[in-house]
């Protein structure tokens, strides 16, 4: 038997494979205009040379590990390792893992929000 669940974008309910979180529709949609964005100042080149580092990715995992996979503000399954106080606002807490979290798609643009509004970024 093949088990499904609902895509876990908020008021979506295709049914998708349960290995997936997101339908096609709700997967990377903006990811190539994003990237283009992202890298293209010299600022966006720094962050992504970060994101990429051998030490990001594995403080990231510890994090995941160290909160189960879970998103710590509304349980589902974490898909965003995120800085707690942002990477531009205080670059020399970026691989302290006091300063990581885990977040679901949807509690990570929240805190995105609610950042740029807190921190003027």
């Amino acid at each position: 038997m093949n088990i499904k669940k609902r895509c876990s974008k908020v008021g979506c309910n295709e049914l998708i494979p349960t290995s997936k979180t997101y339908c096609k529709k709700h997967t990377n949609h903006n990811y190539k205009r994003y990237e283009k964005i992202r890298t293209s100042t010299e600022e966006g080149r720094t962050y992504k040379r970060f994101y990429d580092t051998k030490e990001w990715k594995s403080l990231r995992y510890q994090g995941f590990l160290r909160d189960g996979f879970c998103c710590v503000k509304c349980g589902r399954e974490a898909e965003i390792a995120d800085h707690i106080i942002p990477t531009k606002v205080r670059w020399d807490l970026r691989l302290d893992i006091n300063n990581v979290q885990s977040l679901c798609f949807e509690c990570h643009n929240k805190k995105t929000n609610e950042d740029k509004n807190r921190y003027s970024i």
